[in-house]
């Protein structure tokens, strides 16, 4: 008997959701979701078997994963999650802690036994951790893995004792480890330490010890960060960055001044979050180019076939470091004054530190308002992309609504 020609047809490619980091700004990641989740009518059915996650977006890409049998419910919680968090429920910023572990970073640039036994950073994030600890069910993700609302999630830290990239992946049998140049993919299940090492961003939180490693934040070294997508069987993959992808380098300045440590501090932050990833994607659209111009002889003489990977970015519309500049008030005193001191919290053209550090609720709903906005203005394309084209007709109309 022949098969249907549905049997026939081959599967759809695995759609993954790739969520760099970028501390509070990853609140931006959220918003685009909620677009996400209005767009497609808050149906349960995840559409993205994979996710991946880095920083602040392995929060996010964790959160969802032990969440994957409602997407619509998920964006939801994790909406809420995000509006219930505070400095003090990320960090300790006591005026007294702050100073005194300022004191301790400083020092150890001159004696590397200041950081023995306790790992030095600016913040103490134990409040995080107990949070994340209290409302991540981390077990849920097996339970989804087994019955195919999910396949696979993976965060990536940095090993500071090796100096290289590794990718931390739970997923089904179908996914090994993999082994390249100066990054690898370990299957274990995900704890709480995996994602407390990823959002580990240098300096500011402290490094989380993982067997006989301590590790740092993911978007260290980072090298390639659509590959741990790939290597998980995606082949379409849907990207949020918690940058402002669209750079406009003709923006004005508003003085023209010597850089401070802070000022400094943050475009190396900026650098490490966003340099990598952009690069990887203007490598990924090559290499499609040149896939599409190869003939089938062509093809059958690789080694591996290569097979086109469709990208679709979206990101900030509007320069986050302007809206936490119009935020930077919220701050605890301790940090606001250590930001001044050094320079992080000046707006010249550069990167403003408190970005990264504003768990603050205005600041998280203008990110999360902005988001929304976004996947709203970029509604035909992302279903398009997602598969999802013929709901555009029936919600075209509906696409302005309030948050």
């Amino acid at each position: 008997m022949n098969s249907p020609a549905s049997d026939l047809a081959p599967s759809p490619p695995t759609t993954a959701l790739l969520l760099p980091g970028g501390g509070a700004r990853a609140a931006y990641q959220v918003g685009v979701l909620k677009g996400l989740a209005h767009l497609l009518g808050n149906q349960q059915q995840n559409p993205f078997p994979v996710f991946c996650g880095t920083s602040a977006g392995a929060i996010n890409a964790v959160a969802m994963a032990s969440r994957a049998n409602d997407f619509g419910d998920a964006v939801a919680w994790l909406e809420q999650l995000w509006l219930q968090l505070g400095a003090q429920r990320v960090y300790r910023a006591d005026t007294l802690g702050v100073a005194r572990n300022a004191l301790r970073l400083i020092m150890s640039l001159f004696n590397a036994g200041i950081a023995v036994g306790k790992p030095v950073a600016l913040l103490d994030n134990s409040p995080l951790q107990e949070l994340l600890d209290e409302v991540i069910d981390f077990e849920a993700i097996g339970r989804h893995i087994a019955d195919g609302s999910l396949d696979a999630v993976c965060v990536t830290a940095m090993n500071y004792s090796l100096g290289c990239s590794e990718t931390f992946f739970q997923g089904g049998p179908g996914h090994a480890g993999w082994q390249r140049w100066r990054r690898q993919g370990i299957a274990t299940p995900i704890t709480l330490r995996h994602l407390m090492a990823s959002a580990a961003i240098p300096t500011i939180f402290p490094p989380v010890r993982i067997a006989q490693h301590y590790y740092g934040d993911g978007a260290l070294r980072q090298l390639n960060p659509i590959s741990p997508a790939l290597h998980l069987g995606a082949r379409r993959i849907f990207i949020i960055p918690a940058n402002g992808h669209r750079q406009n380098y003709e923006k004005p300045i508003r003085k023209i001044q010597s850089p401070a440590f802070g000022q400094v501090i943050g475009n190396l932050l900026n650098s490490a979050f966003i340099d990598s990833l952009e690069t990887d994607i203007e490598l990924l659209e090559r290499i499609n180019e040149m896939v599409a111009l190869m003939t089938p002889e062509q093809h059958a003489t690789l080694e591996r076939p290569l097979d086109p990977v469709d990208l679709f970015v979206i990101s900030p519309s509007v320069d986050i470091d302007t809206i936490a500049e119009a935020h930077a008030h919220e701050l605890p005193l301790s940090l606001r004054m250590f930001l001044r001191t050094t320079g992080g919290a000046r707006y010249s053209g550069g990167v403003n530190i408190s970005s990264y550090l504003l768990f603050t609720r205005n600041y998280i709903e203008a990110l999360i308002a902005l988001g929304r906005q976004d996947a709203i203005d970029q509604s035909s394309k992302i279903l398009s992309f997602l598969n999802f084209a013929g709901r555009w007709n029936s919600l075209k109309f509906s696409t302005k609504t309030t948050p």
